[in-house]
């Protein structure tokens, strides 16, 4: 099943298999290691939901959910 990183739960992992085109800081994204085939793991909610934070390869990363809905996992 796939969705987008912005739809998985605290504590839920994920492949990341894309970054839609649409992403104007997709060289960016890459740069802090969202990249397709890497595994993410969503640690930290905000108390309204925005931002969240995810770990990838050992680093924690906070994201918009704006963002994060534009990054493809199943």
């Amino acid at each position: 099943m796939s969705g987008t990183l912005d739809g998985l739960q605290v504590g839920e992992s994920a492949e990341i298999i894309d970054i839609s085109s649409d992403c104007t800081r997709a060289g960016r994204m890459s740069t802090l290691g969202f990249i397709p085939g890497r595994r993410v793991t969503v640690t930290r909610l905000a108390p309204l939901g925005d931002p969240i934070s995810v770990e990838i390869d050992g680093q924690e990363i906070s994201l918009r959910r704006a963002e994060a809905s534009l990054i493809k996992v199943k």
